[in-house]
């Protein structure tokens, strides 16, 4: 690779446009510039442009409404930046395809490219995800397509809680992990945003009945301890029908969901990546096989997946999953065997290939 790439490209320092106020005679009007000026005001200096556009007349909304003029001017700015940046990832992509041609290769989507995209002085990161490579440069996010086309990151809706007081979790890397829904809604949504942080993933949480330790994602206020031995018990949920997972969690952890007795549907987004083992296993209660119980038929589950734990829909007779990977393609998923769901309960079905939205 080219050492004047691990530099940054001098033809992307150009300075940007940007659009000011002149203020003359007591008429404000917009005058574009290209000039490191606008870079350098200071606060003092915007609270006196402030002063002379109220003064000729140009009121507070005009000013920093929705459509205000400072609005537009910031707006301007980050659109310029953005495109920018974008510039710079277009000509990383044209230096390295200039590279291969000679040698009559081709640039593929794959860890190797990301890898080599990753290493010019003006990547921050790059990685692969399965679909594209996400990458980001001057704070924006870009993802590299299989066309080697470049799309702005697409934007994950905030879904935060309706009551924050239903939630526990625990931070981690500067994102939040679930470990626990205390309300008492038969519709469970998954929140992937709290208190200014993305959520990532979801986890069971250890809790003791006595002495005995157990794991549950549920509060105890709102489940059923059952003994199963001396030793060990579980809780059982009983008034959950609905849970929707948000876009942008991207685990399901061990025994998240287990036991969840009257559980109807469950969304989970094409952002998930790895289903931890007996994630949403039916299991037994008091000895007696609940496969004929199962109120969950139908999951789809899309082809970000990478890991799977053993048992996840252990015990949910009647229950069709439905896949976008092909038979061949879940093959090599880690975890993915005849032990995935389970093998002693002839009437799960898998559909192989299914086509999704």
């Amino acid at each position: 690779m080219s050492e004047n790439y691990r530099k940054p490209i001098a033809s992307l320092n150009k300075l940007p446009q940007f659009t000011t106020m002149n203020v003359i005679d007591g008429q404000a009007g917009l005058v574009s510039y290209s000039s490191l000026i606008f870079y350098s005001l200071t606060i003092d200096n915007i609270l006196n442009i402030i002063v002379l556009l109220i003064l000729a007349g140009v009121s507070i909304a005009t000013l920093t409404g929705e459509n205000g003029i400072l609005t537009r001017a910031t707006q301007a700015k980050e659109d310029t930046t953005k495109e920018g940046a974008r510039e710079k990832l277009s000509l990383i992509l044209n230096e390295l395809q200039t590279e291969k041609i000679p040698k009559g290769e081709s640039l593929a989507l794959g860890d190797a490219l990301a890898s080599e995209i990753g290493a010019f002085d003006e990547v921050t990161s790059a990685t692969y995800t399965g679909q594209v490579i996400e990458v980001v440069i001057d704070g924006y996010t870009f993802e590299v397509n299989g066309d080697l086309g470049i799309e702005n990151k697409k934007e994950i809706a905030k879904v935060e809680p309706e009551n924050i007081n239903d939630w526990e979790w625990i931070e981690k890397d500067g994102y939040l992990l679930l470990t626990s829904y205390k309300g008492n809604d038969t519709k469970v949504v998954i929140p992937n945003y709290i208190n200014g942080k993305w959520v990532k993933g979801i986890l069971s949480n250890e809790k003791t009945y006595g002495d005995i330790p157990t794991v549950s994602f549920w509060g105890e206020n709102i489940c059923e301890y059952v003994d199963r031995y001396a030793s060990w018990g579980f809780y059982v949920q009983n008034t959950i029908k609905e849970i929707i997972i948000s876009e942008g969690i991207i685990m399901i952890g061990e025994r998240a969901f287990m036991y969840t007795r009257n559980l109807e549907k469950v969304e989970i987004p094409r952002s998930v990546i790895h289903i931890g083992r007996e994630a949403f296993d039916l299991g037994t209660v008091n000895g007696w096989e609940t496969k004929d119980e199962n109120k969950l038929t139908t999951v789809n589950l899309y082809n970000n997946i990478e890991t799977m734990g053993i048992g996840a829909f252990y015990g949910r007779g009647n229950i069709t999953l439905n896949l976008e990977y092909s038979q061949e393609e879940m093959a090599e998923i880690t975890g993915w065997d005849e032990y995935w769901y389970d093998p002693y309960n002839e009437t799960v079905h898998v559909n192989y290939g299914v086509q999704m939205d």
